[in-house]
């Protein structure tokens, strides 16, 4: 199962993830709670305590893992941050960053044998 987004709501840890079969489903602290055929538009819904929670998947245009589903709360709409979004984004920055490092080494190594060249006697 891939997972395409983690969200935390009143302390319960609410997945989305996609199956090989092509549904999708919404766990709630790991039990599911809503499965249905992996579509835009497709909504889920379910309880926690007294609250209706519905999530429903956005068109692509708003991005790959960005904000990609609309969460609501008794009707009204809710922003919650894409848990799986944050940790791609740190990925990132840390590919970033080695691979400046290791430009920064071959560039120095470079330079040193410019400036000052092995004297063979």
């Amino acid at each position: 199962m891939l997972k395409r987004a983690l969200y935390y709501i009143e302390n319960h840890k609410i997945e989305v993830v996609h199956t090989l079969f092509g549904k999708e489903k919404v766990l709630l602290d790991g039990r599911t709670v809503s499965k249905k055929m992996s579509e835009i538009g497709t909504e889920h819904t379910f309880t926690i305590g007294e609250n209706r929670y519905r999530i429903a998947q956005r068109d692509l245009s708003y991005g790959e893992k960005l904000n990609r589903f609309e969460i609501r709360k008794n009707g009204s709409p809710i922003s919650l941050v894409n848990i799986l979004s944050q940790k791609s984004s740190n990925q990132m920055i840390l590919i970033v960053i080695l691979c400046g490092l290791g430009t920064g080494f071959i560039l120095g190594v470079i330079i040193y044998k410019l400036l000052w060249p092995t004297v063979s006697l």
